[in-house]
C-alpha cells in the first residue's frame, strides 16, 4: 500500500507604493541579455563559498556546507551547536571542521525553528547517545507535521522550488538557493536523523549552556515557531530564519499557512532592542558592527511593513491582486539594499499572500465567483483564436514578442483539452524557461525551469519517492496519529459511497486507541476506539507504519497483525483510500 508515501524531500524540507512608479533598477526581473542566469542571481554565488567565520573567539559559523547555516557555539564545559542543516553528511563535515576550532564536546543542540534544513542533520553532530535538545515548545509538532494530510502537494512544489530535478551545469543549472547552496538532501542525496527536542518554552528562556549565558526569545516569522539566541556576554544575536542576505520568504510558493506579517516586524524590533554588536544568521554569512546591524535590522523590518501597509492601503480602495502587484513596489532606499534583493522571496509574492490572509481567495469581482470551468475557457479561447491552430500561432507571436506569461497562458488552454499537443507543450516550455532565466529568485526560476522540462519530458516529479533507511529513522519521532489523521483526505467518495464501516486500531506499543468510520464517502477519523466496530486491528505502530509507507509487503504485513475480523475485511477497508493495496 502506498497511500502515504513519504517523500525524502519533505522530511528533509517537507518566503514607492505609487500609481505608475516604476519598480528600481535593482529590483527589476529583466533578463540577463541572452542569458542564462540572472546577473543578480549568479552574483549571489559566491555568498555561499564553503568557510568556516569566528564570528568572536568563541562563536563559530559555518556557511556554504548545507541550505542553512550552522553555528557552533563554546561554553565552559562543552560546545552547543544552533541549527543542524538538513543532512547527517553535511553535519558530519562541519563537526569536523568546528573541531579544528574547539576541542570541547558538542553538549546541547539548539533548534531556531522547525523547517528540514535546520533539525534533520542532528545525528552528524551527536552520532550516538542524547544531549539536550533546545527549541520552542511548538517546535516539535511542527517537525511531526511532515506526515500530513497535504504532504504529497507540498512534496512535489517543494521538489520543484529547490531545483531538485535541475542539472547541476548547463543552461537550466540550479545556480543557488538564495538563502544557501542548494538543499543537499535534493542534490547528491544525503541521509537525516530526527532527535526531538527536549527542553522547551513558550515566551522566553534565560539559562546557561555548557555554563554559558544564553537568551532563547520567542520570535514568530518565517514561522510561527521561530526563536532568536541572545549570548549576552558578548552581544552575539543569532535571528534563525527571521533575517538574512535576501528579501523575506513572507510567502513560499511551495505552499504554506499565511506567515504573520506584522509579527514579523515586531520580532525584528526586538531584535533590534538588544543592540547586538555581531549577526550570526542561519543563512548566509555573520555580520559585525552594532551600526550596520541596526541598518540592516531597520531596513528589513520597514521592508515587510511597507509590503504589508501598502497592501492594505490599496486594499481598502477595492485593488484587487493583480492590481495591487503593479503598484505595490519598494521605495528606491529598500529596494536597492543589498540584504533586500528577491534573492528568495519577492515583493509581488508577498503582496498577494497578504490579501489572501486577510480577504481569502475572492478578489471583490463577481464575475470570479463562479468562474466558467477550466475546459470552458479554454474551449471559449480557441473558439474566439479562430481554431487550435489560430491560439497556437497567437501563443507564439506572444512568445516571439516577449510577452512570456501571455504565451504560457494561452498554450495552457491548448493543454487543457489537448495535453499531448506539441505544438503547445514546445511553446509553453520556451515561455516558462524564458521567465525562468529572467528571475531573480531561484524559486521562481527553479519553479519554471522545472514545469519546462518536464513539458518536455526530462524531468518527472511525482509525490511518491522510495522511503530509504534514513527516513524511516525520522518515521519513528512521528506520531501514530498523524498517519491514521492522514487517512481521511485519500478516500475515494466513489468507491465508498454505500459504505458504513467502522474500523478500529489498538496500537500495542503504548496502548493507544484510534478509529477510522467510513460513512457514505466521508472517513471520520476519532482518538478512541469506534462504538461496535466491523474491524480492529491490532499491531504495533512501527507495523502499521511500514505498511501505509509501502517499506514492506503489505500482504506479509497483514498476515502478521491481529484482528477482530477478517482480513477481507481488512483488504476492502484499505482499498477504499487511493491509492489502494
Amino acid at each position: 500500500m502506498r497511500a502515504f508515501p513519504t517523500s525524502l524531500l519533505l522530511v528533509t524540507t517537507i518566503l514607492a507604493c505609487s500609481p505608475g512608479g516604476d519598480a528600481p533598477e535593482a529590483q527589476a526581473e529583466a533578463p540577463a541579455a541572452h542569458g542564462e542566469v540572472h546577473p543578480v542571481l549568479a552574483a549571489h554565488t559566491p555568498e555561499f563559498e564553503p568557510r568556516v567565520v569566528s564570528v568572536t573567539p568563541t562563536v563559530h559559523v559555518a556557511v556554504g556546507y548545507a541550505l542553512a547555516n550552522s553555528i557552533l557555539v563554546e561554553g565552559e564545559s562543552c560546545s552547543f551547536v544552533v541549527d543542524v542543516t538538513e543532512s547527517v553528511e553535511a553535519a558530519q563535515e562541519i563537526r569536523g571542521l568546528f573541531a579544528e576550532r574547539s576541542a570541547k564536546p558538542i553538549g546541547a543542540l539548539v533548534y531556531t525553528h522547525n523547517h528540514a534544513d535546520h533539525v534533520f542533520g542532528a545525528r552528524g553532530f551527536v552520532p550516538e547517545g542524547e544531549v539536550p535538545v533546545y527549541a520552542h515548545e511548538t517546535t516539535a509538532a511542527y517537525i511531526q507535521r511532515v506526515v500530513g494530510i497535504i504532504r504529497p502537494i507540498i512534496s512535489m512544489r517543494s521538489e520543484r522550488m529547490f531545483g531538485n530535478h535541475l542539472p547541476r551545469s548547463g543552461p537550466d543549472r540550479i545556480e543557488n538557493a538564495g538563502i544557501g547552496p542548494v538543499l543537499t538532501t535534493g542534490h547528491g542525496g544525503g541521509s537525516v536523523s530526527l532527535m526531538l527536542p527536549t527542553e522547551t518554552f513558550s515566551d522566553r528562556l534565560e539559562t546557561e549552556i555548557c555554563g554559558r549565558p544564553v537568551h532563547l526569545v520567542h520570535a514568530p516569522g518565517e514561522t510561527n515557531d521561530q526563536l532568536f539566541v541572545w549570548l549576552p556576554d558578548e552581544k552575539v544575536l543569532l535571528p534563525g530564519d527571521n533575517v538574512y542576505k535576501a528579501f523575506p520568504n513572507l510567502y513560499t510558493i511551495r505552499g504554506t499557512l499565511y506567515r504573520d506579517v506584522l509579527g514579523w516586524a515586531r520580532s525584528l524590533d526586538a531584535m533590534r532592542a538588544l543592540q547586538p554588536e555581531h549577526l550570526a544568521m542561519s543563512h548566509t554569512g555573520p555580520v559585525s558592527g552594532q551600526e550596520e546591524i541596526d541598518g540592516i535590522l531597520t531596513a528589513y523590518r520597514d521592508a515587510i511593513q511597507y509590503v504589508h501597509d501598502q497592501t492594505i492601503r490599496g486594499m481598502n480602495e477595492g485593488l484587487t491582486p493583480d492590481e495591487l502587484v503593479e503598484r505595490v513596489v519598494l521605495p528606491a532606499h529598500l529596494a536597492s539594499h543589498p540584504y533586500l534583493q528577491e534573492l528568495y522571496g519577492t515583493v509581488e509574492w508577498s503582496v498577494r499572500s497578504v490579501f489572501s490572509g486577510y480577504l481569502g481567495w475572492f478578489d471583490g469581482d463577481a464575475a470570479t465567483l463562479s468562474p466558467a470551468a477550466p475546459d470552458e475557457r479554454a474551449e471559449g479561447y480557441i473558439e474566439l483564436a479562430g481554431g487550435s491552430a489560430a491560439l497556437l500561432e497567437a501563443a507564439r507571436k506572444a512568445q516571439a514578442a516577449g510577452s512570456h506569461p501571455f504565451a504560457a497562458e494561452l498554450a495552457s488552454h491548448l493543454l487543457r483539452l489537448e495535453p499531448g499537443h506539441a505544438g503547445a507543450r514546445e511553446t509553453k516550455a520556451a515561455a516558462l524557461r524564458a521567465l525562468g532565466r529572467a528571475q531573480v529568485s531561484p524559486n521562481g526560476r527553479n519553479f519554471y525551469l522545472t514545469q519546462a522540462r518536464e513539458l518536455e519530458g526530462s524531468s518527472e516529479v511525482t509525490s511518491s519517492i522510495e522511503v530509504s533507511d534514513s527516513v524511516v529513522d525520522v518515521l519513528r519521532g512521528i506520531p501514530i496519529d498523524n498517519f491514521l489523521a492522514a487517512m481521511p483526505v485519500n478516500l475515494d467518495p466513489a468507491k465508498s459511497a454505500d459504505v458504513d464501516f467502522k474500523a478500529g486500531f489498538h496500537f500495542t506499543d503504548g496502548g493507544r486507541e484510534f478509529g477510522i468510520h467510513v460513512r457514505r464517502g466521508v472517513a471520520e477519523y476519532m482518538e478512541r476506539l469506534p462504538d461496535a466496530p466491523d474491524l480492529v486491528v491490532r499491531t504495533d505502530t512501527g507495523t502499521w507504519k511500514d505498511l501505509v509507507t509501502g517499506r514492506r509487503n503489505a500482504a506479509v504485513v497483514m498476515a502478521t497483525v491481529e484482528l477482530d475480523g477478517s482480513r477481507v475485511d481488512l483488504v476492502r477497508f484499505l482499498s477504499w483510500f487511493v491509492p489502494a493495496t
